[in-house]
């Protein structure tokens, strides 16, 4: 880790500075299949739709959406097409502000209607890493929530739904972290042990996982349908078992350097007994700039 700088933030940033703009877009029409294959080939968790052949920006979709449009295939009738969007030219704190207060992942970049780059929390750390800031102690999530892990995965989509947690710490039976299960880990395949993949569902050694049917069945670990049941597979076969934490002193800087560094969004906040104390997003390191 790099050692803390001293310094303020610079003036008047703009979202401009920081977006991204190599973007990765769906098209409409589109289905929900397309969309899950993309979800997944490229680890993203939403993105934005456009209209067929052009950059004009028609709206977003996110796992969320297909968790709550089980039923449905098209993604017309899945997508949100009424998005909260920003200009390139809108101060950074504008952005910052949005993604704290609505607790969202992502912005579509819009200008004279078509999208121009998208702008994430991931990005203004980008900005947070360069200077010292407060002690992390004082930005805590205001959702910390240990779960054990002996807990079932039909309780651990409950425990999500009622908290709204993006991420969860584990315990073992001595309340000690054993690992880290966020809602993202439920839905892709890369953490789900081979051997609950195979047994409990059924893909095999040589089929295709991002095929329809290894989508769809991998989506058994994460919604509740009439149709469709959670399997009982404990959270433990499905987390993340190294854990990167950070101390409570740790300067912004550094907590902004851990998250890109290891391309995570959320961390256990950790005491001198190394006991945990808390959690921190990258949502609540935007308050940063508010101040």
């Amino acid at each position: 880790m790099a050692a803390s700088r001293e310094g303020t933030m610079p003036k008047n940033p703009k979202v401009k500075d920081v977006m991204t703009t190599d973007l990765i877009m769906v098209e409409v029409p589109g289905s929900r299949e397309q969309v899950l294959r993309m979800f997944g080939r490229h680890e993203i968790s939403g993105m934005p739709v456009v209209k067929a052949g052009t950059r004009k920006l028609a709206g977003i979709i996110t796992r969320t959406d297909l968790f709550r449009n089980s039923e449905e295939e098209q993604l017309a009738m899945v997508m949100n097409t009424d998005p909260l969007t920003i200009s390139p030219d809108e101060e950074l704190t504008t952005a910052a502000r949005i993604f704290f207060e609505e607790r969202i992942h992502g912005l579509p970049v819009v200008e004279n209607d078509e999208i121009v780059g998208v702008i994430a929390p991931s990005d203004i750390l980008r900005l947070i890493e360069k200077f010292d800031g407060d002690e992390v102690e004082k930005y805590l999530s205001p959702v910390f929530v240990p779960i054990y892990q002996g807990t079932p995965l039909p309780a651990v989509m409950k425990i999500f739904r009622i908290t709204d947690a993006g991420a969860l710490p584990v315990i073992d039976e001595n309340g000690v972290l054993a690992g880290i299960v966020a809602d993202g880990d439920l839905f892709t395949f890369s953490h789900v042990s081979e051997s609950v993949a195979q047994s409990e569902m059924g893909i095999g050694e040589d089929e295709d996982i991002w095929s329809w049917e290894g989508i769809r069945d991998v989506m058994r670990l994460y919604y509740e349908t009439s149709k469709i049941e959670l399997p009982p597979i404990q959270v433990k076969e499905v987390m993340v078992k190294e854990v990167v934490t950070v101390f409570r002193k740790a300067r912004l800087s550094q907590v902004a350097q851990k998250m890109l560094d290891n391309n995570i969004n959320q961390m256990p906040v950790m005491d001198e007994e190394n006991e945990m104390m808390g959690m921190v997003c990258d949502i609540d390191l935007m308050q940063t700039l508010l101040s």
